[in-house]
């Protein structure tokens, strides 16, 4: 085989083997990047379960900035105490939604910008004192808190806070209700979705006041491995559903 003949084959080989280089890259399909999250499962409209899936307000602007950010998201629906704790521990990379403030500022680690501020209202019943309430107010009392829950510095690291603690806000209102309880701390949306659907129990309280309207984030764990550019990609996410409208169509649906 002379020179000439010889290069003309390898150049032949090489074509085949761009070729078939080419059409596997066409078949292979690109590394999906996935990530487990925590997320409450009854806090509804923010975050609970429906038909077995995590759903809620809360639940779409993470699901929407992950998406955002190329990642696939595998929520987690967990009881919110278990949840945190299964981020201190560093088996989930993250829980939702977590009020941050100085008792947990050091706990977690965070995402720059909030997923969304919401109020926690003071509830007492119907038939109580009508007066407005505040936090100084509640001193003394017996105030009914739901599990694993923040309640902001100027409640939670006050020793003159009387706290029943109940596995849920349904179980803290049915307590208030009842007359267990002096008051109950609920966020304001969720005591209406309760109310919505406990017809009878919703007519027994009433907003007293209003505790504070605190931010609340993704936590993230502080053990979980290479958490940090996790946090950065969900930035990035939560930035452009901001930026591109998404972020209000969603807060729309659920207003």
């Amino acid at each position: 085989m002379n020179l000439r003949r010889v290069v003309c084959v390898l150049g032949l080989v090489g074509l085949a083997l761009s070729a078939s280089a080419r059409a596997q890259s066409l078949t292979d399909k690109p590394a999906v990047i996935k990530i487990r999250i925590g997320a409450e499962d009854d806090w509804r409209p923010y975050a609970f379960v429906q038909a077995g899936q995590s759903a809620g307000f809360a639940v779409d602007l993470v699901r929407a900035a992950w998406a955002a950010a190329g990642v696939e998201v595998e929520l987690v629906p967990l009881p919110y105490a278990r949840c945190m704790r299964e981020v201190e521990a560093g088996k989930l990379a993250g829980c939702f939604n977590t009020l941050r403030d100085s008792r947990t500022e050091d706990k977690y680690l965070w995402h720059k910008y909030h997923l969304f501020r919401a109020r926690i209202g003071i509830y007492g019943r119907t038939d109580g004192p009508v007066d407005s309430v505040n936090v100084q107010a509640l001193r003394g009392k017996r105030v009914g808190v739901t599990n694993g829950y923040d309640y902001g510095a100027a409640f939670d690291d006050d020793p003159a806070m009387v706290r029943d603690v109940a596995a849920s806000d349904l179980t803290s209102l049915r307590k208030l209700v009842a007359g267990r309880v002096d008051y109950a701390l609920v966020f304001d949306r969720v005591a209406t979705e309760i109310a919505a659907n406990n017809p009878t129990l919703g007519q027994g309280f009433r907003l007293r006041g209003v505790l504070l309207e605190p931010s609340l984030y993704l936590s993230f764990s502080r053990k979980f491995p290479d958490v940090e550019p996790w946090i950065a990609r969900f930035d990035a996410g939560l930035d452009k559903i901001r930026k591109n409208g998404e972020y209000a169509r969603i807060e729309a649906r659920w207003r």
